[in-house]
């Protein structure tokens, strides 16, 4: 074959390499779609709009099928039982699922991109979801506290798009955290608000289809196209879509799209590493050693005495930058707070404070007690319900509570009762003493996702001491007679 012959062989290819370049960056323009807030952009790019070849595989259509079916329906709930905070949390929550769905959507056109692209691309419903939970901080005295929680503990669970290699059970996680509450509104309103009803109907049940849906199309991680386009060239493409989709509707009309792809070769020689001399080198055969250095027995290991083979004990390095800014941002705490709201006593943001004491109480009243660390707390009296949240090294006295005490995402904490209380619920928590006093003997508690608890009960005379007994934390089940039984594992 002559040179002539083969450059021309060689344009002829490269143009056709150009020609599908083109073709494939006007199919992206032209049928891309995101799904953002409306079905109606998703279905618009299964299709194939504007004659695009691109057709979205299932999940994208599944996905859109779980907020048609169970998110749409809790909004309207929430828009007949919602308070003004709650419907602004709901309506985020919208948000964020489109958002999620737009992920999704550039993700069946793009290969899988880098952790800083991956990272980029989910900020908008990073974003989102720090909102919704914000909106539950900020709301605590409400009197839709609990489902404020319920959705703020339960839409971590969109985060298992950026969890490998078992992103199902992060979502169970988030659903088990948000029905702890979710409970609390059924037993307040089963059979008297269907609403209320269908409100935790439908966030319970996206939750647990979402991990069906995780399980059937994402089960490792979420999937990408291995022949798709960069993540970064799909996000732009669909941008371009929802443009051009607002101009038909009577917005601007959409830039006309770029100039297609140059395709550049490479000719500078120079820059590239010479691979003849490695070559020539590697066929010396046994003179390829000659010009290494030979190893005497002086600057062998075992005979310097400037080493050693005894391993030092590490130092305790100083923590990096990011880790000291880390750390500083948990740490962060808003005012410290003891008020009584309305019938609600709040005790926030206490440090190193073990002279609190809450005299003025009244049946009625709740005791809610936030991010409280190494401190004590007294409570006097007769008081409703108790609850204490994400506190550490604390301890809490009270005399009598009428329905529960409960412990949520606390580590190294003391509760007493000195009089009654007919239920304590104890949820993710660690290092729990619970002391029981001789009237609270038939109290029942209640403990998910701990460890390491005990509950301290009188001896059997006023002079003896507190009997000690372990709850629990290991279990085996059994299949017997088509049942599932389980019982607690005894160690001798």
């Amino acid at each position: 074959m002559s040179v002539d012959q083969a450059v021309t062989n060689l344009l002829a290819r490269l143009e056709s390499v150009a020609a599908r370049l083109e073709k494939v960056e006007k199919q992206l323009v032209s049928g891309a779609s995101v799904a953002t807030s409306t079905s109606a952009a998703v279905s618009s790019s299964s299709s194939g709009a504007a004659g695009s070849d691109f057709v979205a595989p299932p999940f994208v259509g599944d996905y859109q099928a779980l907020i048609d079916q169970f998110i749409k329906p809790l909004v309207s709930a929430v828009n007949s039982i919602g308070l003004p905070e709650l419907k602004a949390q709901i309506e985020l929550v919208q948000k964020a699922v489109n958002s999620q769905l737009a992920f999704l959507n550039v993700a069946a056109q793009s290969k899988k991109p880098t952790a800083d692209a991956l990272q980029k691309l989910l900020e908008p419903t990073s974003k989102l979801m720090g909102e919704i939970s914000s909106i539950r901080d900020k709301n605590r005295p409400s009197k839709q506290f609990n489902h404020l929680s319920a959705i703020s503990e339960g839409i971590p669970a969109l985060a298992w798009v950026c969890i490998t290699p078992t992103p199902g059970p992060h979502v169970d996680e988030a659903r088990s955290s948000s029905e702890f509450y979710s409970n609390k509104i059924l037993m307040e309103f089963k059979g008297k608000d269907e609403n209320q009803v269908a409100f935790v109907h439908n966030w319970n049940t996206f939750l647990k289809e979402l991990r069906a849906y995780i399980k059937k199309y994402h089960t490792t991680e979420v999937t990408w196209n291995p022949r798709g386009v960069d993540a970064s060239a799909a996000t732009a493409a669909t941008t371009t879509t929802t443009t051009t989709t607002t101009a038909s509707a009577g917005g601007p009309p959409a830039p006309p799209p770029g100039p297609p792809p140059t395709i550049h070769l490479d000719n500078d020689k120079t820059s590239r590493p010479d691979s003849n001399a490695l070559f020539s080198a590697l066929n010396k055969g046994e003179g390829v050693t000659t010009g290494l250095k030979k190893v005497t027995a002086d600057m062998k290991s075992k005979n310097r005495t400037d080493k050693s083979s005894v391993v030092p004990a590490a130092t305790t390095s100083k923590p990096t930058a990011s880790r000291a800014t880390a750390a500083a941002g948990a740490a962060k705490k808003g005012p410290a707070r003891v008020e009584l709201v309305g019938n609600k006593w709040f005790i926030e943001n206490q440090d190193n404070n073990r002279s609190i004491e809450i005299n003025e109480t009244a049946p009625n009243q709740s005791i809610l007690i936030y991010k409280c660390d190494n401190s004590v707390i007294k409570i006097s009296g007769k008081v409703n319900n108790i609850s204490v949240d994400a506190s550490k090294k604390t301890g809490i006295v009270f005399h009598d509570a009428i329905s529960v005490a409960e412990l949520v995402n606390c580590n190294s904490i003391e509760l007493q009762v000195t009089g009654k209380v007919p239920s304590v619920a104890i949820d993710k928590c660690s290092g729990v003493q619970l002391f029981l006093s001789a009237a609270s003997l038939e109290a029942e508690i209640v403990t998910s996702k701990s460890s390491e608890m005990n509950v301290l009960i009188p001896g059997a005379t006023p002079d003896a001491d507190l009997v000690e007994i372990p709850i629990p934390e290991q279990y085996k089940s059994l299949v017997r007679a088509g049942k599932l039984v389980t019982e607690t594992v005894h160690h001798a």
